[in-house]
């Protein structure tokens, strides 16, 4: 028995070298970013040798984040490819020099990639993870072609209005999460063209990828013929992207800051806009000012209004699960002292477990043999968890 033991150890432990080696290695191949160093000395050495310098903008709670540094940076391929052409550098954008540089150059979301020629000059910017190694180097590759996206727009500030230009031009600033710079470029692609998508492809995934507004020509032709484009194209994405926009657009658009600084909500224009979404026959309209309702509520600590709209979902939708358990973290987590608030979401909870107490009595047996499904979260436990602490 000690033998078989001793064996059976050298075999594990064999197999914890080899995945331990099996890490090293690849992280041997990998990416090399700099360690300690600031991004002026990380650019000075990027001058001393040469090469661009490449900054991962990431934070700690990122997921996206984590994901590229376990998953794609350690990659030999990625390595080769950028251990020859940069100097790379990680910087916590919530961290030492992370907040001023965050500022300077504008980082809004998380990871952004941002690539500086030797003299500081940025160069390029992807914002987004790519779990996918070969296309997350096809976007570094094409964004730096031709001098990246300063060059592309150089370009385009000297009047050049050439098709595959103006599709290239777009992608890159969608990619760099230019948002603003994206709606102009596009609507002046797709301007006085929009009938062209239904024979374009290219065309039509620019206007899908990239249109944020329901108010542009391009969108309006695309919902005026929209059996048109569900027939030449794949109606599910379509419906999806639509549906997209209008959400985006409300939640981008109604709850702003006002003049003297604080978030406020524009009830009236949503209301104008929910009004617009029905005459254009957008099917899910009400979920959408349901939806920024809700959204907005939240943002402003309006406990009053946040469990009105959730009693509106409910006797819409009926409880989802999933739903009611977000609703419950976020009311413990940010709304402390409002009785009134907590006796309604103890009702919503005392509801649902009624409910699943009877589908448990009406649910059939089993086969002989058959294991139960184990949920990822035990919802009648949290239930009674959390009505007992709100109760107190």
């Amino acid at each position: 028995m000690n033998h078989l033991i001793r064996r059976l150890w050298l075999f594990l432990t064999a197999i914890c070298l080899s995945f331990v080696t099996l890490q090293a290695q690849e992280a041997d191949g990998g990416v090399r970013f700099v360690e300690g160093k600031t991004f002026d000395a990380a650019l000075e050495q990027a001058k001393k040798e040469g090469k661009q310098l490449f900054v991962d903008c990431y934070t700690s709670w990122c997921g996206p984040c984590r994901m590229m540094a376990t998953k794609v940076f350690p990659q030999k391929v990625v390595g080769d490819y950028f251990n020859a052409h940069f100097v790379c550098l990680k910087i916590d954008m919530e961290k030492g020099e992370g907040p001023e540089l965050q500022s300077r150059w504008g980082v809004q979301a998380y990871p952004t990639f941002l690539f500086f020629n030797a003299d500081g000059g940025e160069v390029n910017r992807i914002v987004g993870a790519e779990p996918d190694a070969a296309k997350f180097l096809d976007k570094v590759q094409k964004g730096l072609q031709g001098g990246g996206l300063p060059a592309l727009t150089a370009r385009y500030e000297a009047g050049e209005r050439d098709t595959t230009f103006l599709l290239d031009y777009v992608e890159a600033l969608g990619g760099a999460y230019d948002r603003r710079k994206t709606e102009e470029v596009l609507d002046t692609l797709l301007k006085g063209r929009e009938a062209e998508m239904l024979e374009n492809p290219r065309l039509y995934q620019a206007f899908l990828k990239n249109n944020a507004s329901p108010y542009t020509d391009a969108f309006r032709y695309v919902l005026s013929h929209k059996e048109e484009f569900a027939a030449r194209y794949d109606k599910g994405e379509l419906d999806m992207r639509l549906s997209m926009v209008w959400t985006n657009y409300a939640f981008a658009t109604f709850l702003r800051k006002g003049a003297d600084g604080k978030m406020f909500y524009d009830k009236e224009g949503m209301a104008a806009y929910a009004e617009e979404m029905r005459k254009c026959g957008m099917e899910n309209w009400g979920n959408i000012v349901l939806v920024s309702d809700l959204h907005a509520a939240e943002v402003l600590g309006d406990w009053d209004s946040y469990v009105a709209c959730c009693s509106r979902s409910i006797e819409k939708y009926g409880i989802n699960d999933i739903l009611l358990y977000g609703w419950v973290q976020t009311l413990r987590k940010h709304c402390k002292d409002n009785a009134k608030v907590k006796a309604e979401a103890v009702g919503w909870m005392k509801e649902r477990l009624a409910e699943l107490e009877t589908e448990k009595a009406d649910a059939a047996p089993l086969a002989e043999g058959a294991i139960p499904a184990i949920p990822i979260i035990d919802f009648p436990a949290f239930y009674r968890k959390m009505i007992a602490e709100f109760e107190r």
